[in-house]
């Protein structure tokens, strides 16, 4: 993927997810938290392998805390930062409310990030929200705090994909942060939507590449309502065998690839995972009969596989 340039900042194709770095996301064993000393190694190998975008939010624990520190020693004025701020539910109907939590969630990113303004910040939508109200606050939100320049870019982020058609193109949206993954095939990359983004030239960022690491599990492993994803894995195993490739690097190649998409958002645990998603932004292309194939059959993954907060493990 080539860098993007947006701006003063330069977009490169892999951004560092820092959930992990600041508090114990992980859903399956062997996804634990790194130290401190262990987070800030990570950040430091990231600039030194050209990764100069950072995903990270309010609600990441320490994770904008790790980021500032190392803002404040080595990095670039330049710093393609990501960030995201919520508002409470009671919020969405008083529209001075929602201004006010937002710019001192804003403000508190801006002093742990040690960053004069926050280049790109999303505002984190939550799928129990109602959406007619979101539509309406948001852009308003969105300028408010470009007016007083405490952010560059503002935009949201969707925990669900089917979201996106309500949300995408609302004022002030320039920023998209989404889960794309082979699994989920709700919104397909031959949907007009897609077109419509890419002419819109809306900044996109791909997470959830590996379904918070569904699609690398060993589907015998799989435990609780996950257990029916254990069809879906075996035959991920075979379309990526069938291509050559691993099944991270089908997984990402099929992002990569996917039409709009600026940079893909993962996280590492460790300097050896780094390196290793580094190294999936040269995997093969996915050959296009076989993705056609797989496209088709992923469409039939039910619902709760597709979306972690569902999940009882």
């Amino acid at each position: 993927m080539i860098p993007k340039r947006i701006g003063n900042y330069e977009i490169p194709g892999l951004t560092l997810g820092t959930v992990s770095l600041g508090l114990n996301y992980g859903v399956f064993n062997g996804q634990e938290q790194p130290d401190e000393g262990i987070a800030l190694s990570l950040l430091h190998t990231a600039l030194e392998n050209g990764i100069t975008c950072f995903d990270t939010a309010r609600e990441y624990g320490t994770a904008e805390t790790l980021l500032g520190d190392l803002l404040s020693e080595v990095f670039p004025r330049q710093a393609a930062v990501v960030t995201k701020f919520k508002i409470t539910k009671e919020a969405l109907g008083d529209l001075s409310l929602a201004k006010e939590q937002a710019r001192n969630s804003v403000l508190e990113s801006r002093a742990q990030l040690n960053l004069p303004m926050l280049p790109f910040c999303l505002f984190h939508m939550v799928s129990d929200y109602d959406r007619d109200l979101v539509a309406e606050m948001i852009p308003q939100l969105l300028a408010s705090l470009k007016q007083e320049n405490l952010i560059g870019f503002g935009g949201i982020s969707v925990d669900n994909l089917p979201e996106l058609q309500w949300l995408a193109f609302l004022p002030e949206v320039q920023v998209l942060q989404i889960p794309i993954n082979i699994f989920d095939q709700r919104l397909p990359g031959d949907d007009p939507f897609w077109c419509r983004l890419e002419k819109e030239r809306k900044l996109v960022f791909a997470r959830s590449v590996f379904l918070k690491g569904l699609l690398l599990k060993h589907p015998a492993t799989l435990t609780g309502n996950l257990r029916p994803a254990a069809f879906y894995l075996d035959q991920l195993a075979i379309y990526a065998k069938r291509c050559g490739l691993s099944v991270a690097q089908f997984c990402f190649s099929y992002v990569r690839d996917f039409r709009t998409v600026t940079s893909i958002v993962a996280g590492a645990d460790n300097k050896q995972q780094l390196l290793e998603n580094i190294a999936l932004l040269n995997a093969p292309r996915i050959p296009d009969e076989i993705l056609d194939e797989a496209k088709i059959f992923f469409k039939n993954v039910p619902e709760h596989i597709l979306i972690p907060r569902t999940w009882k493990l």
